[in-house]
């Protein structure tokens, strides 16, 4: 339940936010939530944005609520009262989280009269009680920076915790308690703002070649907001860690654009554990010609036909080899030197997370001729095969290819 009410008021702490420019958009709320606005905004829907001039939320014991704008999102927890002027929030009392959901930072300023603290980062919980402000850390580090003197930094590193008012204190390291409530309220945050993402997200799936022994299926991600189209493809059926991970990718949230997922792209060579259907690999298959011979070429032009059906604008291939005793090794594979940036910047993320050295990935600009990924750049589209070593256990294969295809649709803004 929703109560309205029509006030003003002033309070000294105040907390200066760019995390929305304007437009707060509710997008879950749970219990008894008072939402006070002016007069001028009386008659605001408040059902799809709150006015960006001027708000109160106030929550109860058993409530909360969710705010999202340009892809950042924060929750103000159970007993908390925050006001928002000109966009400026002002928290009096509770505990409130807010979270980038992209690569970028969230960028605010806390300050009263006398001196203002701006603070950089990526996820943080501002905490107000007794007149105080606190700020703590989730898993990055935070920075602030003084209005006073500009040139000091003060970096508080992740899972700790310092006093802002009425004076800037040492940090401390988060006792148990409080790391633990960080970490339940950022689950809580993902999981509610991703609900929010499929709500609007069209899905559905069809079937191609039905009542051969090609019968495969084929799935559709859509979301309502333009953006990349991206097409996911498994070629080989005896790579399984790419179908299981393409098929966990049907019921994902995305934020724009559409993805057209093909998990097993040849089902007899799926059920045989074949890299070949009928010897002939698919993925050497396509290039257009005026007359399809055999099973896998008829299956080869139907993909082709797919990407100008679904105006792709990305192809992601996934591969399982022989890890780093293969010439490929775990690497990015490509056929364009004009992808050479996005290829370094999606390495050096995910080459952060892997140890040891030689199961890093690798750039590989390597132009193969007659394989999807030449065929879409060809037709100007943007395409990477993804080379995973078969030598690791299933799960560590699982989640480090789900890593990479994270951060190849975020890098497209999909999530």
């Amino acid at each position: 339940m929703i109560k309205y009410f029509l006030y003003t008021f002033f309070i000294a702490l105040t907390i200066s936010i760019n995390l929305f420019s304007e437009g707060y958009k509710i997008i879950s709320q749970h219990g008894d939530i008072s939402i006070t606005v002016d007069e001028n905004n009386s008659n605001f829907d408040v059902k799809n944005y709150l006015p960006t001039n001027y708000f109160k939320l106030e929550t109860e014991s058993t409530s909360y609520i969710i705010l999202e704008k340009e892809n950042k999102s924060m929750i103000l927890m159970p007993n908390s009262k925050m006001s928002v002027i000109s966009n400026n929030i002002i928290l009096e009392e509770g505990y409130l989280y807010a979270k980038s959901n992209d690569t970028n930072n969230i960028i605010i300023n806390i300050g009263n009269n006398k001196n203002q603290y701006k603070i950089d980062g990526h996820s943080f919980s501002i905490v107000a009680s007794d007149n105080k402000l606190k700020a703590l850390t989730y898993k990055n580090s935070i920075k602030l920076t003084s209005s006073i003197n500009s040139s000091l930094n003060y970096y508080l590193e992740p899972y700790n915790h310092t006093q802002i008012f009425p004076l800037l204190t040492n940090p401390r390291t988060l006792t148990q308690n409080e790391k633990g409530l960080i970490e339940s309220v950022s689950r809580q945050l993902e999981t509610e703002v991703a609900n929010n993402l499929n709500k609007s997200v069209e899905r559905y799936s069809f079937k191609i070649f039905e009542k051969t022994r090609n019968e495969t299926e084929i799935y559709r991600v859509i979301s309502p907001n333009k953006g990349p189209n991206i097409f996911l493809i498994v070629p080989h059926g005896n790579e399984r860690t790419g179908t299981d991970v393409a098929i966990e990718r049907v019921q994902m949230p995305i934020k724009k654009g559409s993805l057209t997922i093909v998990p097993i792209a040849s089902a007899y060579s799926y059920k045989i554990n074949s890299r070949y259907l009928d010897g002939e690999d698919i993925n050497n298959k396509f290039f257009k010609r005026k007359k399809d011979k055999n099973d896998v070429e008829k299956l080869a032009t139907r993909y082709m036909k797919m990407l100008d059906e679904y105006e792709i604008d990305v192809v992601i291939t996934l591969h399982e080899g022989n890890g780093f005793q293969e010439f490929f090794g775990d690497s990015i594979v490509y056929d364009t030197r004009r992808l050479d940036n996005t290829v370094k910047h999606i390495l050096g993320k995910i080459n952060a997370r892997i140890e040891p050295y030689e199961y890093k990935f690798k750039q590989m600009y390597y132009p193969m001729p007659e394989t999807i990924t030449y065929y879409a750049m060809k037709q100007g589209i943007n395409a990477y095969g993804i080379e995973l070593t078969r030598n690791l256990p299933h799960e560590n294969k699982r989640v480090i290819m789900h890593a990479i295809v994270d951060e190849f649709l975020r890098v497209y803004g999909l999530i």
